[in-house]
């Protein structure tokens, strides 16, 4: 599901910048591509993922930093505040 929904995002994506004469006739519907594609992604995380916050299944996670990683010191342990989802990420800083 989550793959029919990029590509329809990614139709209308094309619609909206295609200036040849071929396509012309959807480019009114490039809109309706764009919002049904984010809207079927929406759906497709919140049925899929299981996390408890209903922003985490969506993906926007509220990471802290934590501690460094012993192996690499420029990586770091990140944690979401609300579903406790770890990643180990670099730090410039």
């Amino acid at each position: 599901m989550k793959t029919i929904a990029g590509f329809v995002f990614l139709m209308g994506i094309i619609l909206f910048f295609a200036d040849t004469e071929v396509l012309a006739p959807l480019g009114g519907f490039a809109v309706y591509f764009i919002v049904g594609g984010l809207v079927m992604l929406a759906i497709a995380q919140l049925a899929g993922n299981r996390e408890k916050n209903w922003r985490c299944r969506i993906g926007f996670h509220d990471f802290e930093r934590k501690e460094r990683v012993e192996e690499v010191p420029a990586m770091r342990w990140y944690r979401c505040k609300r579903c406790g989802k770890e990643k180990r990420a670099a730090s410039i800083v």
